[in-house]
């Protein structure tokens, strides 16, 4: 089983300004816990307690937050000093510069309930991505889809022909997670630095073992908006079963 998790925690959140303006996206209150809060504990309940963590803004915080709360896990932390001008691949390059085993990955600003990790968990041998089948807006990753594999995956997608949402939480293991690693390298390079992680998932010639995991009705939000934040408060929460507010 997937005993390590990477989280892309690096970002200064410009568009969630002024909740963002002191503290990183990732330690937002989100009832009675902070973003990341609840993302530690979904990984604990799969047994998972080795994370490799991606600061950049506000890493003090982060470092020191996890320190305080989740004693009981082991964290490396890997910078990205250049988190102001660059994006998520070029956060995940540098985490997988000395890391070459299968993992979890994670965007820090996902609100999710604990059944879409223990569902992703249930897979190996591929790359799992855990997708919300829905109409999607222009702003969202999306996918398209060939049976269960992803043939395509973007922003760039048109929505009106693609199969639902990657809300950014996957299982990449085996040959897939050795391949996309290497993409990963060959495609975080000079002219791509705003760039985020799906764009090398798209570049891979080989899609033949990347699979949608339908997580459809299960609660769950990218935070990327004010509206965002309001929504995951007010709604995604409410819809947490009682066991994940313990």
């Amino acid at each position: 089983m997937t005993a390590t998790s990477i989280i892309l925690a690096a970002g200064r959140s410009m568009r969630l300004r002024p909740l963002t303006d002191n503290h990183p996206k990732c330690l937002l209150d989100m009832g009675p816990k902070k973003i990341l809060d609840w993302q530690l504990d979904a990984l604990k309940s799969i047994g998972v307690f080795d994370i490799r963590v991606v600061v950049g803004y506000q890493k003090e915080q982060i470092q020191a937050h996890i320190a305080e709360h989740h004693p009981d896990m082991a964290v490396t932390y890997i910078e990205n000093p250049d988190f102001e001008t660059t994006n998520t691949l070029f956060s995940l390059k540098r985490a997988l510069e000395d890391f070459s085993d299968d993992f979890y990955y994670m965007n820090a600003d996902v609100v999710f309930e604990q059944t879409i990790i223990k569902r992703l968990s249930e897979h190996s041998g591929g790359g799992f991505l855990a997708i919300d089948r829905k109409q999607c807006r222009e702003e969202e990753v999306k996918v398209q889809v060939d049976n269960t594999q992803i043939t395509a995956i973007g922003k760039h997608l048109n929505p009106e022909t693609s199969y639902g949402e990657f809300i950014g939480v996957a299982n990449f293991t085996g040959d897939f997670a050795k391949r996309f690693r290497q993409t990963v390298f060959d495609t975080a390079v000079e002219g791509n630095e705003m760039k985020f992680f799906e764009y090398a998932l798209d570049a891979m010639t080989d899609k033949h073992d990347m699979y949608a995991v339908d997580i459809t009705g299960l609660p769950c939000v990218e935070v990327d908006f004010p509206e965002d934040y309001d929504y995951a408060v007010q709604e995604v929460l409410r819809a947490f079963p009682a066991v994940d507010k313990a």
